[in-house]
């Protein structure tokens, strides 16, 4: 398959149109083979994805988080984003990127978290398509913040909802506290999303409730479900595979002894 195919597929599955407004995602390097034969799917590229995907002789690699955020004003080797960009070029390997456009997609990151969770997804968040409700089994808050730590890998940060059963869950993958108002809004009793700083804490307690379980933890199901998404469409003898390289650059350490669980006023 020729990679302007490829694209296409991609634009037909996941349209460009559906991204937010100044997502940089399309193509972020072009490769003079100009072929799709064998592309490797990961969350957000590494030197040790590129490396796979060299030894795997891959001539594209498909992300989910773009490399290039802002217009390069210098390609400096000796930082992340310039090493990757002469890696791909040295390599003539492709890049490109989806982003938001997946996030908004009906089975894109939100929908595959709320499978994993067990939930049963309702409709979106929000009217751009960002984030999903999803109906839980009036399960006891204690055990879904457990539930949402085990299907996420590691501890979760959280403020307790007002009440002690979950019925409705608001999930935003990623940094999605810009959509918090909305998840209040919308009668959830517990929003789930990452990089929540301490204030955005204290301001869900007594409100909503409000868990972190980690940014990459809550996107990690992404490159399978754009490999379901996308090998359907595609024709010929093109390989599609996730990467088995865990781009996770963070690692948690736990105490053996937990100060606190949540915020308490009393």
């Amino acid at each position: 398959m020729q990679l302007s195919e490829f694209h296409r597929v991609v634009d037909f599955v996941l349209p460009p149109s559906t991204a937010m407004p100044g997502d940089n995602i399309g193509m972020h390097i072009d490769s003079r083979r100009g072929t799709a034969n064998n592309v490797l799917v990961c969350l957000e590229l590494t030197d040790a994805v590129l490396t796979e995907a060299d030894a795997l002789d891959c001539d594209v690699i498909l992300t989910f988080h773009p490399l290039i955020y802002e217009p390069l004003t210098r390609i400096d080797r000796s930082r992340r984003v310039g090493g990757l960009v002469c890696g791909l070029i040295e390599r003539d390997i492709a890049l490109l990127c989806v982003h938001t456009s997946f996030d908004v997609f009906p089975q894109g990151t939100n929908y595959l978290l709320a499978l994993h969770l067990g939930l049963t997804p309702l409709g979106t968040l929000d009217a751009s398509g960002m984030g999903l409700i999803a109906s839980a089994d009036a399960v006891p808050f204690a055990s879904f913040i457990r539930q949402l730590g085990e299907v996420c890998g590691g501890p979760v940060r959280y403020v307790a909802p007002t009440n002690e059963v979950v019925s409705l869950v608001a999930i935003v993958g990623g940094s999605g506290m810009s959509f918090f108002d909305r998840a209040v809004q919308s009668g959830v009793d517990v929003f789930v999303t990452a990089d929540v700083k301490y204030h955005a804490f204290l301001a869900a307690h007594g409100v909503v409730g409000l868990a972190d379980p980690g940014h990459y933890e809550m996107e990690q199901f992404v490159p399978e479900g754009l490999v379901q998404a996308i090998r359907p469409h595609l024709l010929g003898d093109t390989i599609l595979r996730t990467t088995s390289v865990v781009t996770n650059p963070g690692r948690w350490s736990v105490p053996d002894r937990i100060h606190s669980q949540a915020i308490s006023f009393t």
